[in-house]
């Protein structure tokens, strides 16, 4: 679940004030027709200010109230409504009133932060994407929008890359997601994509992921292996017929590239497009006459280095149904069907999917966001969201950047992306340390700059700042999390054990969390609890590439005296090392996990 913009709103304290000064004497001086009317509401909207002001919501909320009563639609008295109503655990009050400031100034980005805050704190993300979405699209050089939609989508990327981690399908999608962030010939990117589909054979287009990581690295008879895999999996793969019409072009059959290629022209125009840049520029025909339609478009665009590459009319609306053009992949007929009713999340993830394909981010997350289940979230729509958040989230914070701004919240925002997102640990160190120099006991901050300390191998001052931090606000989780990470480096399990404790009661749900406080128990003589923790989660499928989680279920065994259970489960350790040693990306990552 989505806690209150992590670390940013304390930063927007005097920016929001002066905005908020300004908007309430504007909205109440010109509100009201009567005058003692606008008198009382002036006074009761001042008085409440004052308390919102001094951060006491639970006394403004009864004025505000009775100021709302005498004229609901005051846009600063709705605001200020749904505000306190969220700073006061009422996020589904506070949605009423923070939609309506929003319809009465619609070009008003404040309420938007506000409504996806709102939606967020009930897990209705599909909801608190669009409000995010919107206010940085009606307010481009907000700093405050950008920033809150940039913590937003690094929360759910966070969120959804744990949930991936805890299954073998999910792995496979992390591994995935970290190839298509390398370049197309890098051999990692091919060791990864491989590793993918060991684990996921089924996934929605990986074969044709690993055609395109061959053709690029000049393996043509690797390509054509994966292509027809591809067309097997899916004999609607558009991309994979992308990939065979580039084979065919290498053999010099043209026919059947020009047809491959028409082909995807019918389906997918916008696909076909966004293949300009895939295609070696110097692979044409003899003459012009070899092929002709959009074919002939779409090479031409290749010679011209042309993007975005204009095939011809879009197509019109379709009859058939979201699940024919789904399967077809005609993705731009599927986004021109009505948006489906909200209970139809398989159109929605459908939907998603759509945007997804035609490079269309921020309509396609809060699709998908609709799409999921909440109970057994599609591990592809899990896949595609955090692809799109990543590359949003990026985008947003590079417009913001442009900007030149030194605030405190923007250097988080960059922080977190090179931590987060791109692995960047000492870059990351140094802008948390410029947010920092604002306001040097920020324990926001100073968790954050802990964490990346020791993602940047800065043990000891890492330690240091995380302790730090939990003398400032003992319930800080992040630094008790980097505590317990510093300690199982060390191996000092018995240090490690009382925090892993309390972080996996405070999210049951983290099962990499219970896998690590299985691995402290273990070590400090707590078998039982360590069964407890590490069985069920083999039992439900998180994964083992290497088989060191079930050999340590069997010496956990072995010590409870279940000699049975523990020769099989040490066997079972076996036969999945045996089976990663013969893999060719074995020594790719000395992790078996991303």
């Amino acid at each position: 679940m989505l806690t209150a913009r992590g670390g940013f709103m304390q930063f927007f304290g005097p920016e929001m004030g002066r905005w908020l000064r300004m908007l309430a004497f504007i909205a109440v001086l010109g509100s009201c027709s009567s005058v003692a009317m606008e008198e009382d509401l002036k006074s009761l909207v001042q008085r409440a200010f004052d308390f919102h002001q001094k951060g006491q919501f639970s006394q403004a909320l009864p004025l505000l109230h009775r100021a709302y009563a005498l004229e609901p639609g005051d846009y600063f008295v709705n605001l200020l409504l749904g505000i306190d109503s969220l700073r006061t655990g009422q996020p589904k009050a506070a949605v009423l009133f923070l939609k309506r400031a929003s319809r009465l100034r619609p070009q008003e980005e404040y309420p938007l932060d506000y409504l996806g805050e709102a939606y967020a704190r009930q897990d209705i993300y599909g909801e608190a994407a669009e409000a995010y979405i919107k206010a940085v699209r009606v307010a481009p050089g907000s700093a405050e929008s950008s920033v809150a939609f940039v913590d937003f989508a690094l929360t759910r990327f966070a969120g959804l890359s744990e949930l991936l981690r805890s299954s073998r399908k999910g792995l496979a999608a992390e591994y995935r997601l970290h190839a298509l962030a390398l370049q197309g010939n890098d051999a990692p990117r091919f060791a990864l994509l491989q590793r993918a589909a060991d684990l996921d054979p089924a996934a929605p287009g990986i074969w044709s992921d690993l055609a395109f990581a061959t053709l690029a690295s000049g393996d043509f008879s690797g390509a054509e292996g994966y292509s027809r895999q591809a067309l097997e999996a899916d004999p609607n793969d558009q991309a994979a017929w992308i990939a065979d019409a580039q084979l065919a072009a290498q053999k010099s059959d043209w026919q059947r590239a020009g047809a491959r290629l028409d082909s995807v022209a019918q389906h997918s125009p916008t696909l076909l497009s966004q293949a300009v840049g895939q295609w070696p520029p110097k692979l044409q025909p003899p003459t012009p006459s070899a092929v002709a339609g959009p074919a002939a478009k779409f090479l031409s665009c290749v010679r011209d280095a042309r993007k975005p590459c204009d095939l011809g009319p879009g197509s019109k609306p379709s009859p058939n149904s979201s699940t024919v053009l789904y399967r077809e992949q005609r993705w731009e007929q599927m986004t021109k069907l009505p948006a489906p009713q909200p209970v139809r999340s398989e159109a929605w993830f459908q939907r998603g999917v759509a945007f997804v394909k035609l490079d269309d981010c921020p309509r396609a997350i809060p699709s998908l966001e609709r799409g999921l289940s909440k109970a057994a979230p599609e591990v592809y729509g899990m896949f595609l969201l955090s692809w799109c958040y990543s590359r949003e989230a990026g985008r947003t914070a590079g417009k913001v950047q442009q900007s030149g701004s030194e605030e405190a919240s923007l250097h988080i925002m960059r922080g977190d992306i090179l931590l987060r997102l791109q692995a960047k640990a000492d870059l990351a160190v140094a802008e948390y340390q410029l947010a920092l120099a604002k306001d040097p006991n920020d324990p926001a901050v100073l968790e954050r700059l802990a964490d990346a300390q020791f993602g940047a191998g800065k043990i000891e001052i890492s330690r240091q700042n995380a302790q730090a931090v939990l003398k400032i606000d003992p319930q800080r989780l992040a630094a008790k999390r980097t505590i317990a990470k510093i300690a199982m480096q060390e191996r000092d399990y018995a240090t490690a054990l009382p925090y892993l404790q309390e972080l996996a009661a405070r999210n049951p749900q983290d099962v990499t969390m219970r896998i690590e406080l299985a691995k402290a128990c273990a070590q400090t003589g707590a078998s039982d609890e360590a069964w407890r923790n590490l069985a069920p989660a083999l039992a439900q499928g998180y994964p083992d590439e290497k088989g060191s989680l079930h050999y340590l279920l069997g010496t956990i065994l072995k010590k409870m005296g279940r000699t049975a259970e523990a020769d099989q489960a040490l066997a079972t350790a076996t036969q999945l090392s045996e089976a990663f040693q013969q893999k060719s990306y074995r020594d790719q990552d000395p992790d078996a996990q991303p």
